[in-house]
């Protein structure tokens, strides 16, 4: 928004369910599991470190973008499309 003239006010909100990927995000130690990583795909981190995104822990049967990605039945695509403020 900031390239079309509207300066974020605030950290813009990244839900993720994966705890180590918030980790990862947040710490700029270099992790030996990850040494096989292209530098270019941090970009994350300076985005974490310079205040662009916030990266927040969701649990897993929380995460309303699963109904874009995977195959769900029909329980959990309603939860989602209810966590999604979308309605029949």
């Amino acid at each position: 928004m900031g390239e079309l003239g509207y300066p974020p006010s605030t950290s813009s909100i990244l839900l993720m369910d994966n705890q180590s990927a918030i980790s990862v995000s947040k710490n700029p130690e270099h992790h030996g599991r990850m040494k096989h990583m292209d530098l270019r795909w941090f970009w994350l981190r300076d985005a974490v470190d310079s205040g662009v995104i916030k990266p927040v822990f969701v649990p897993t049967e929380d995460m309303a973008a699963d109904i874009l990605t995977k195959s769900l039945m029909r329980p959990y695509v309603e939860k989602c499309r209810s966590l999604m403020g979308l309605r029949t």
